[in-house]
């Protein structure tokens, strides 16, 4: 058979337990639950960081932000950085990349169209792209394939006009609704950006799926707020009783509401998906497509009485990953630790390419050819100065945006590595997976912190080589 193509899907936002194989059919994911059947989910996956640069750079990289340079979303990778784009490039596969990919920073001059940005992207092992900004970033002036189609469509100053009703830390006015506060989209279905993004995807695979082998990253910037669902999608879930967030004695009915805006975002996807595999299916390639699905990182969707991520509690950290498709055997969902760093190598082993030197990420085939059924022995996920470190039991946190006085500014973006550590958090997660227990101040015994913290410095430790990063600074223009 000849190398398998390659359709990863990675998504913007999405919490590891806001799918159906996870949620007994809270949230309303058959395409994504048909991919998880026919392959293995993995329900204990972690972002390397809760923040869209540096994980996706992980990913991307296959080396974790103290190795990349990519700490927070003013960094990106220097162009030409090897990636397990370029393996796949080297051996023959078309590349592209359509929706959201994140590898250069939002700023408010930054043009994903140009060819500058093309050959930035092409460096890094992209034969061509479609990109988008996401998040309502079209109100901060940067331009990207959704708005200029848009513009075409002449419906842009409407589509910006309903983006300002959210407010947004670029913003030098301010106001505006809270980001997880849902309005259901006013406009033609084909206008939404997850339709855009699938169709320009649904457009690519129809003229290329049957050339020859192909890398397809389909970059949905949705679940991440605004929430913006459509209506047939919000349908699904508006009469329906909405569990309540955890960590919090109550709930009003706009937190409830946008939490279920966030999942019919999330559906909204989920059909796409369908779409995409349908279309290999009508083609005849389907059998010989591996499927990559994942998020960046989550949302705390009101956890603990916040929202957003940079935070390593559950919702921010624990995130979806599935792998089904060709050399996946069909396996029930494993419990084995995964960091997101792990992707690249497991996609090139998969399709039989060899890793990058500079790869830290250690492959999943044993486990996805039913050979294995442990993996890593502790993850590690990092925010600039802060820290976290699980084992699968016990999870040991530096850094709360709840309790956190330290002077930091935008916490996503401004957290330095050299600012003094925050009090640790340590939780039990087998006995109180809400972590809802801090233990730190009194643990049922100190060997538990200590190793854990042996651990983190192992991790630390075992990849030594850095590379210079390449920082903005700052999200105003030069």
């Amino acid at each position: 058979m000849s190398k398998p193509n390659v359709v990863f899907i990675l998504v913007d936002q999405h919490r590891w337990d806001f799918m159906g194989y996870e949620s007994n059919g809270v949230t309303f994911t058959p395409n994504l639950d048909v991919l998880a059947e026919e392959g293995v989910a993995f329900g204990k996956a972690y972002c390397t960081a809760p923040l869209c640069s540096p994980s996706r750079a992980a990913i991307a990289l296959g080396r974790t932000a103290e190795h990349s340079g990519c700490f927070t979303n003013l960094h990106e990778p220097p162009p030409g950085s090897p990636s397990f784009v370029s393996q796949l490039r080297s051996a023959g596969y078309k590349t592209m990349a359509v929706g959201k990919t994140h590898m250069e920073i939002h700023a408010y001059d930054a043009d994903y169209t140009s060819p500058k940005h093309l050959a930035y992207m092409n460096s890094l092992g992209w034969d061509d792209t479609c990109e988008v900004s996401g998040s309502g970033m079209m109100k901060t002036g940067l331009v990207g394939a959704y708005d200029k189609w848009l513009r075409t469509e002449g419906v842009f100053e409407d589509v910006l006009a309903f983006k300002k009703n959210w407010g947004y830390f670029m913003n030098a006015d301010g106001g505006g609704l809270p980001e997880f506060e849902c309005l259901e989209w006013p406009f033609d279905e084909k206008y939404h950006e997850t339709n855009f993004i699938g169709d320009r995807s649904l457009a690519w695979l129809a003229e290329h799926a049957t050339t020859g082998p192909f890398l397809l990253h389909v970059g949905f910037a949705a679940p991440h707020s605004p929430i913006e669902p459509l209506s047939r999608f919000m349908d699904l879930y508006r009469d329906r009783e909405e569990p309540m967030p955890w960590g919090v004695t109550s709930a009003n009915e706009s937190m409830l509401n946008g939490r279920r805006g966030y999942r019919a975002m999330i559906s909204q996807i989920d059909e796409t998906v369908g779409r995409i595999r349908a279309l290999l299916e009508a083609q005849g390639v389907l059998q010989n497509t591996l499927f990559v699905y994942v998020a960046d990182h989550g949302d705390m969707a009101h956890d603990h009485g916040i929202t957003g991520k940079v935070c390593f509690f559950e919702g921010s950290v624990h995130v979806p990953l599935v792998i089904s498709g060709a050399g996946v055997r069909a396996r029930p969902k494993s419990d084995a630790l995964v960091s997101l760093v792990d992707l690249g190598s497991t996609v090139c082993d998969l399709c039989g390419v060899s890793t990058h030197d500079a790869d830290e990420g250690r492959s999943l085939v044993p486990i996805l050819c039913g050979e294995r059924e442990a993996h890593r022995d502790f993850v590690v996920s990092t925010m600039g100065c802060d820290r976290m470190v699980l084992d699968g039991k016990w999870k040991l946190m530096w850094g709360d945006p709840l309790l956190d006085d330290r002077k930091l500014g935008r916490l996503h973006l401004d957290k330095p590595v050299n600012v003094p550590p925050s009090p640790p958090r340590l939780y039990d997660l087998a006995n109180d997976p809400h972590e809802l227990n801090d233990l730190a101040n009194d643990p049922p015994s100190p060997k538990i912190i200590e190793s854990l913290v042996a651990k983190l410095g192992t991790r630390t430790l075992e990849h030594v080589v850095a590379q210079p990063n390449k920082s903005r600074g700052e999200y105003r223009p030069l």
